[in-house]
């Protein structure tokens, strides 16, 4: 099954422009039709990613929950494509 949760993302002008890229670069490297939705998730798993791997996250509870939300896209990724 397939749940989805709707959120409203407000971004500046700067921003908006920084996703499109991001997408359009995405596109390119993946090869595949990617949306700015596709980026935004990739832009998350990333973030996830640098939070483990890159940062040391002091408080144990916090860094339990960035892995487990991790692990848990990547186990359910639909948007395969669009890992950076």
């Amino acid at each position: 099954m397939d749940s989805r949760t709707e959120i409203t993302l407000r971004l500046t002008d700067h921003e908006r422009t920084g996703l499109t890229a991001l997408a359009a670069g995405l596109r390119e490297v993946a090869e595949s039709d990617l949306s700015e939705e596709d980026a935004m998730v990739a832009a998350l798993e990333l973030a996830l990613t640098r939070l483990i791997e890159d940062f040391e996250v002091p408080d144990p509870k916090a860094r339990e929950q960035v892995q487990a939300a991790r692990d848990e896209l990547r186990a359910h990724w639909v948007r395969g494509s669009a890992t950076l």
